[in-house]
């Protein structure tokens, strides 16, 4: 007999009529759930059960949810969705930036939810890890890939799914340049990738690897569109 993990969605929202709608019908399509009112509430579930994925309501009664999702990033990888009332550039690039896969601005259909949770997991389970899952790029940094992970300075700091694979892309083709087109058909390759998300991924990526993010000397732009992850061997230019 073969027997099917169905993922586990943490729900976190104080209003609970989405908690008690959004867990009906995730549900009713094969999930499990757990479910939180608070950001206390959620840190202390994931101490007792790791969820796959979670979905957080940008704004909770003790905590604001790009706070949670730092938090609970630091205790496990997994992908989250936020919720957001906000509608701005602003608040959607500062959430991608921190630590969410993707989000969705309320009001939202169940039906839009149920395909933005199916594209993230299946791209998470599809990561592109390189035949070298260990690449050394100097001897203040190297990744690793099997651990979605970086070493900078012997602090580990983890990597999200997308992030790994974007990385692992670059390292494949250490001191040259990958195209645009071609990170985001790695980082994305169920097609949902464009260049503001990629641009948004390179930021945060920047902020793991360099010593000062704004001037970066390992993960360079390039002209004609790519980026290069560059090793001391390469000399600038």
């Amino acid at each position: 007999m073969i027997l099917v993990r169905f993922p586990t969605l943490l729900v976190v929202d104080d209003d609970p009529t989405i908690i008690r709608s959004l867990q009906m019908n995730l549900e009713a399509d094969g999930f499990r759930t757990m479910a939180a009112a608070t950001a206390q509430e959620a840190l202390t579930q994931v101490e007792h059960q790791l969820p796959d994925m979670a979905i957080v309501d940008l704004i909770l009664p003790d905590m604001h949810g790009f706070e949670l999702s730092k938090k609970l990033k630091e205790y496990v990888d997994i992908p989250i969705i936020m919720l957001t009332a906000v509608s701005s550039e602003e608040s959607i690039v500062r959430g991608l930036e921190l630590y969410a896969e993707d989000y969705i601005v309320k009001p939202f259909s169940y039906r839009e939810l149920l395909a933005r949770v199916q594209r993230v997991l299946r791209r998470t389970r599809n990561q592109a890890v390189p035949p070298e899952t260990v690449t050394v790029v100097d001897p203040r940094l190297s990744l690793d890939f099997a651990r979605h992970r970086v070493l900078r300075d012997r602090q580990e700091i983890h990597l999200t799914p997308i992030e790994s694979r974007l990385l692992a892309a670059l390292a494949r083709n250490l001191n040259r340049t990958v195209t645009s087109g071609r990170l985001m058909d790695e980082a994305w390759p169920d097609g949902e990738g464009d260049v503001g998300r990629l641009w948004v991924n390179i930021r945060r990526l920047r902020t793991k690897l360099e010593d000062d993010p704004d001037h970066p000397q390992r993960l360079l732009t390039q002209r004609g569109g790519g980026y290069k992850l560059r090793s001391q061997d390469d000399p600038p230019g």
